[in-house]
C-alpha cells in the first residue's frame, strides 16, 4: 500500500461558468481532465448559480454528493433526484446533466469499466475497522479519506496516518484487500475506486505510473507547445477549451505523485537537570478540569474535550483512578460521615442535607481536584496535547491506545470461507 497526504496547496482550482472547481487528485499522475486521459478523478466543485448544466463526460461514471447546501439533478430530461447535505447519487457521465441550486459538491469520476462509490464514515475516539464495500474484480482499488469536519487517523499495518479538515488521504492498494483501522471525530467523505492498471513487476504504483506518463506527457508537450508557436498563440489555444463544469481557466503544471512514507521518530534528548513539575496553580487548574470532566458524554458538553488529548502517561493514571472509583468512595465516606451525626439524633433533617450540599460542593471544588493533583504525573499541561499539533509519535500511541484487536478478529472470521483469512491477517 502506498499513501499521500494531499492539502491544500495541493489542489490545482479552475473556474466553470457555473463556479470553482478544485481538482482533489487525479490518476494516473500526468494525465489531464481536458484531455480526457485519466482513469479517475476526485474533485469539488461550486455551483454558484440556480440553474446551471454539467460537462458531458461519455467515457465516465460519476458519483455526486453534495457536501453544502441541496440541489435537484435532471438527466436527459427524463429522470430528477433531490440530494440534500451529504446525500448522493450516480450517473452516466455522457448524460445531459442540469443542476438546479446552490450547493458545494464531492465527485468521483471513474472510466467505464471501473467502478466507483462514495459513503460516509463519522470516526470517533475509539478505532473502527473499516473494509472494502465496493467488492470489485479489478486489479487495482484506492480509497481516498476526505475530510470535511474534525480530522481522523488511519492505522494501517502498524502506519499511523493523519488528515485534518480540508485535506485529502488517497491510499492506493495493488493486488491487497483494503483493511484499515480509523479513530478521530468529524465527518469523513471516503471515495472507493476500483480499475484495471497493469504495474511491471517489482514497481509500486507512483514509478509504474511515473514511467508510463514520461513518454506520453513528452510528446504532449511537443504537440502542445511547438517552438514556432509564440505566447499569443499559446493563449488562444488555451482559450478554446470547452467552458464546462470542469473546464480549467488556465493550464496547471502536472506533477507526479509524491510517494509518501511514515517519517522515522527521532527520539528527543532529555534535559539536563531536575524536571520542572510547573507551578501549583497551573497543575491545580488542569487537575480540576480532568477531575470534573470523568464522566460518559463529557465530550458532547465541554468542547474543550474535542480539541485535546491525554498523552499515555496521563491516560493511564485517569483510567487507574476510575477503575477503582477512588474519588467515588471518598465522596461516599465524606456522605457517610455527615449522616453519623443525624444518626445520633444531634443534627436535625435540614441540616443533615446542608452539610452534605456543602460536602458535595467541597468534593467538587476541592477534595477530587487534589486526589487527581497528587496522582497525575507533572507538570500535567505537558501531559494535554493540542489535537492540530500532534507529533507522529502521538499519533502511533493514540492509535496503538484505540485499536480493538476483538474488532479484527471478526474481520478475519468474515473472511475465513474466502481464503483470504491469511493475507488479510498479514496486513493488521
Amino acid at each position: 500500500m502506498r499513501y499521500e497526504l494531499r492539502k491544500e496547496e495541493d489542489f490545482s482550482v479552475s473556474k466553470w461558468m457555473g463556479g470553482k472547481t478544485r481538482e482533489l487528485a487525479i490518476f494516473p499522475p500526468g494525465s489531464n481532465y481536458i484531455d480526457r486521459d485519466f482513469i479517475w478523478r476526485l474533485s469539488s466543485a461550486t455551483v454558484e448559480l440556480e440553474e446551471s448544466d454539467f460537462s458531458r463526460l461519455p467515457d465516465y461514471d460519476r458519483v455526486l454528493m453534495v457536501m453544502e447546501g441541496s440541489a435537484v439533478l435532471t438527466y436527459d430530461g427524463k429522470k430528477s433526484i433531490r440530494l440534500k447535505e451529504l446525500e448522493q447519487d450516480s450517473f452516466d457521465g455522457g448524460a445531459r446533466t442540469r443542476s438546479y441550486g446552490k450547493i458545494t459538491d464531492f465527485n468521483v469520476m471513474v472510466r467505464k469499466g471501473g467502478d466507483g462509490i462514495l459513503d460516509v464514515v463519522r470516526p470517533d475516539s475509539d478505532a473502527k475497522v473499516l473494509g472494502d464495500t465496493l467488492h470489485t474484480e479489478r486489479k487495482c482499488t484506492t480509497h481516498a479519506l476526505y475530510v470535511k469536519e474534525g480530522y481522523v487517523v488511519v492505522n494501517y499495518n502498524g502506519s499511523m496516518m493523519m488528515a485534518k479538515e480540508g485535506q485529502l488521504l488517497v491510499m492506493e492498494f495493488f493486488n491487497e484487500i483494503p483493511v484499515y483501522a480509523v479513530m478521530g471525530e468529524g465527518v469523513v467523505i471516503r471515495a472507493q475506486m476500483g480499475y484495471d492498471y497493469e504495474i511491471p513487476e517489482g514497481q509500486d504504483a507512483a514509478d509504474a505510473a511515473k514511467d508510463q506518463s514520461q513518454g506520453q506527457d513528452a510528446a504532449d508537450a511537443a504537440k502542445d507547445q511547438p517552438e514556432s508557436q509564440d505566447a499569443a498563440d499559446a493563449a488562444k489555444d488555451q482559450s478554446q477549451a470547452p467552458d464546462s463544469e470542469e473546464a480549467p481557466e488556465a493550464s496547471s503544471e502536472e506533477t507526479a505523485a509524491k510517494a509518501v512514507t511514515p517519517p522515522l521518530i527521532e527520539k528527543k534528548e532529555e534535559p539536563e537537570g531536575p524536571p520542572d513539575k510547573g507551578s501549583f496553580l497551573e497543575n491545580f487548574k488542569w487537575a480540576f478540569f480532568i477531575s470534573n470532566t470523568q464522566f460518559r458524554g463529557a465530550k458532547h458538553i465541554v468542547k474543550k474535550l474535542k480539541s485535546i488529548w491525554y498523552d499515555d502517561k496521563l491516560d493511564r493514571v485517569i483510567r487507574t483512578l476510575e477503575k477503582y472509583f477512588v474519588t467515588f468512595l471518598v465522596f461516599i465516606i465524606g456522605v457517610v460521615l455527615c449522616l453519623m451525626p443525624y444518626a445520633r439524633g444531634t443534627l436535625s433533617d435540614s441540616q443533615t442535607i446542608g452539610m452534605i450540599a456543602l460536602w458535595l460542593l467541597l468534593d467538587i471544588l476541592l477534595v477530587s481536584p487534589l486526589i487527581y493533583y497528587f496522582a497525575l504525573p507533572k507538570p500535567i499541561a505537558s501531559h494535554v496535547r493540542d489535537l492540530n499539533r500532534m507529533t507522529e509519535e502521538e499519533i502511533a500511541l493514540m492509535a496503538r491506545r484505540s485499536v480493538q484487536d476483538e474488532r479484527l478478529e471478526k474481520l478475519l472470521a468474515k473472511y475465513k470461507n474466502t481464503g483470504k483469512a491469511n493475507k488479510l491477517d498479514d496486513h493488521i
